[in-house]
């Protein structure tokens, strides 16, 4: 194991580990080894377009003050930091990113961190949470540092370095830097990400499918351009027009009008639906008759907006779907959707300065017919990870586990369905559905997680899990998950537990014993 007693290797074996380097980047690496480097000489190693700016011994301590909080699951902050060699590195022209290695402890993997938003900034929560289990971790801007929309959303390279480029190539640096402090390389590399992180995760297993051999992806927005248009509708449908406003009182009243409908059609009453695509809600039970007191109902115009809001953003010429709207049950999270005065600011700063390039540009004038198609051009291949092949991934032995809160409002659930539909129509073209999914979920599975809002879920319902747990397992050990326990807890001590079951599967209650008890329910096929 590598410690801060190995001091300094000479000149001489800088030289020599730099060139075992620059031969295994030409396919003649063979059996080249080295002496591990010392922290402080990351800084002289030769990368490819990429520049080591510094590499600093840590002390291991508490964490430092402002060290945001994780923001995927399970959402553990880390308490202690182990020393560590921290360094920061530039790829050219722009993409910067930090890479964090134990002195001890090492596990042995190499794990890429994801990103939320626009990035712009390296996410050390999450970061220091994985150093701290003993992860060799790594993440990235994407290419611009900060959350300013300019000069970057007009910079082609610097939108090509956020939609694919940067991860890519923080990946292969990383993996050079850890093979050269430790002398020798990870023996497995992860990627763990959710939301823009899960859309990065997907764009790693379509366009560089031999970067990870496991890849964790939560709540990904991995079709930017869908999503960001549905910001709009929800804007339009609602705020945009006064009669149309939700408030919190009535998102309320919808929201038991949906649990009553739908609740209890898994076969147990839980404030919560196993598997909303079998909920028909009508929002029309609720508009207001003559003489309904008006805090009991709703009107016309509101009945109209919220089933706008379930059915997502549709052409207005075609009918086709833009993008899947809200989820039944999910009513308690609308406020950002409904309130406004303004839509999200990553689909404001989208349109107006990577699409149509105008400051000025107002969302309520947007077109879902031909403002569609501009939004799509030239941006599609750029920003979406929507490509449903990934064989190549699979080919090469990668595991893909992605999870998707149901109640998530920021990036609907029935998105990635969509996607991993998409994935077994690619595997089968002949229509065998029994047979791609038997296929598709030997490196590919998708849990749905009823009682989680996104990625860094908060509520009554168990929705606390460690995917990078359930991921190692089934890349190291090969055993694939057909469950995953997701928990609950009050004042620390676990209340509550269910099951996850591998799509499209759902977990249905036995009708006997605590339904707070993942073991009194079973994975069963959905009923039609």
């Amino acid at each position: 194991m590598h410690s801060q007693s190995d001091s300094h290797t000479s000149t001489a074996t800088r030289f020599r580990f730099t060139l075992a380097l620059l031969a295994c980047a030409t396919a003649w690496c063979g059996s080249a080894r080295a002496a591990p480097m010392a922290c402080a000489e990351l800084e002289q190693l030769k990368l490819p377009q990429t520049t080591v700016q510094s590499a600093l011994e840590v002390p291991a301590g508490p964490l430092p003050s402002g060290t945001p909080v994780p923001t995927f699951p399970p959402n553990t902050p880390a308490t202690r930091l182990p020393a560590f060699c921290k360094v920061k590195a530039v790829v050219a022209p722009s993409i910067g990113f930090e890479l964090w290695m134990p002195f001890t402890g090492w596990n042995g993997r190499f794990e890429g961190v994801g990103n939320h938003g626009f990035a712009g900034t390296l996410d050390y929560g999450d970061m220091a949470w994985q150093l701290a289990r003993g992860y060799a971790v790594a993440s990235t801007d994407t290419g611009h540092a900060g959350n300013d929309p300019l000069p970057w959303m007009q910079n082609p390279q610097q939108l090509a370095d956020y939609g694919y480029r940067a991860v890519h190539e923080m990946t292969v640096n990383a993996k050079t830097l850890v093979n050269a402090f430790y002398d020798r390389a990870a023996h497995h590399a992860y990627w763990n990400g959710c939301s823009t992180g899960g859309k990065q995760a997907l764009t790693e297993a379509q366009r560089y499918p031999a970067d990870y051999d496991g890849i964790s992806v939560g709540d990904a927005n991995f079709d930017q351009i869908g999503n960001r248009a549905q910001y709009v509708w929800n804007g339009q449908a609602t705020f945009a027009n006064p009669a149309t406003r939700l408030s919190s009182a009535q998102l309320s009243l919808v929201n038991k009008a949906v649990l009553k409908a739908c609740d209890a059609l898994d076969g147990v009453t839980d404030n919560s639906i196993e598997d909303p695509r079998r909920c028909g809600f009508d929002p029309a039970v609720l508009q207001c008759q003559s003489g309904q007191d008006a805090a009991a109902c709703l009107s016309g115009e509101q009945v109209g907006a919220l089933k706008k809001l379930y059915a997502g953003p549709r052409n207005p010429r075609t009918g086709e779907e833009i993008y899947p709207g809200l989820t039944p049950g999910s009513e308690l999270g609308w406020g950002g959707v409904v309130n406004g005065p303004n839509i999200y600011a990553t689909a404001d700063q989208f349109f107006k300065y990577m699409v149509f390039k105008r400051p000025d540009w107002d969302w309520r004038s947007y077109d879902f017919d031909a403002d569609w198609v501009t939004s799509r051009t030239g941006f599609d291949r750029i920003l979406n990870a929507t490509d449903p092949d990934l064989r190549a991934f699979a080919q090469r032995g990668g595991k893909l586990f992605q999870y998707h809160g149901w109640k998530d409002t920021v990036h609907p659930a029935m998105r990635s369905v969509g996607y991993y539909e998409s994935v077994l129509s690619a595997l089968d073209a002949r229509g065998d559905r029994e047979q791609a999914i038997a296929r598709t979920q030997k490196f590919y599975r998708l849990f749905m997680v009823p009682g989680s809002n996104g990625c860094a879920s908060t509520g009554d319902l168990p929705d606390v899990f460690d995917p990078m747990d359930t991921l190692t397992r089934w890349v190291e050990k090969g055993t694939a998950p057909e469950r995953v326990l997701v928990t609950h807890k009050t004042r620390g001590a676990v209340d509550r537990t269910r099951p996850l079951c591998a799509y499209p599967k759902v977990a249905v209650y036995d009708g006997s014993g605590s339904s707070d008890e993942a073991k009194n329910f079973r994975c069963q096929a959905p009923v039609s």
